[in-house]
């Protein structure tokens, strides 16, 4: 027969401390649990932000160097088009093309442009033009001479890109070369006519939670195809 003293021990449960070592325990392995996914849920939302920014900066550099390469187009070289002004901060860039012959305003879309002598036609006037206080990029249509030379456009704005650096590494969003190998930046709007090559760089910033924030960078070189030729 069990002795009762035996039995005893057998059914008394656990001690106090042996529940407190518990509780400990299950407090560190809960702890390490809830970091884990924590730190998780962080790098996916940073990965995540990081993709979207990447994606954003090629979307705007992409759009903008695809405008760019019209720049210039004049076939019937009565239109005068090519780059018309230039800011020496590379925040600003105003081109035109003659490639479509509808009138501004018209609701078709030049997908067969057809050359018309001038540059006074839909979309065939365009400036670029990015802003150190709203840190956006804006596309204005048809600027007018108000707002030539200065820092802003009065043509019909819309936003193409909003949460843009300024000047990463000191590299500007628009950088303008002649095509020679080992020349400076051209920076002066009276030597505009020698500009060959456009260098887009466009940093974008995107928030990635608890006021964390990536930054991606992307850049294209365009070449202006239709000047100098």
């Amino acid at each position: 027969m069990m002795d009762p003293t035996d039995r005893q021990a057998t059914s008394r449960g656990f001690t106090v401390v042996e529940l407190l070592v518990a509780l400990g325990l299950a407090a560190v392995v809960f702890g390490l649990i809830v970091s884990f996914f924590a730190d998780m849920g962080r790098s996916t939302t940073t990965q995540n932000a990081s993709a979207v920014a990447q994606q954003t900066a090629r979307a705007g550099v992409d759009f903008m160097a695809q405008e760019l390469r019209l720049a210039g187009l004049d076939p019937l070289k009565s239109a005068g088009a090519g780059i018309e002004e230039i800011s020496p901060a590379g925040t600003k860039i105003r081109f035109s093309s003659d490639s479509c012959d509808l009138p501004i305003g018209h609701s078709d879309n030049c997908q067969n442009p057809v050359p018309d002598g001038n540059v006074n036609g839909k979309n065939e006037r365009v400036t670029y033009i990015y802003s150190t206080t709203t840190r956006d990029i804006r596309r204005c249509l048809y600027e007018t001479i108000a707002t030539f030379g200065s820092e802003n456009s009065d043509g019909k704005c819309m936003p193409l890109l909003e949460q843009v650096e300024w000047e990463p590494g000191d590299t500007p969003l628009f950088t303008f070369l002649d095509g020679k190998k080992d020349s400076p930046p051209i920076i002066d709007n009276g030597k505009r006519g020698e500009i060959r090559t456009v260098v887009i760089t466009l940093t974008v910033q995107e928030p990635a939670g608890r006021s964390k924030t990536v930054t991606r960078t992307y850049s294209s070189r365009v070449r202006l195809r239709n000047i100098g030729h």
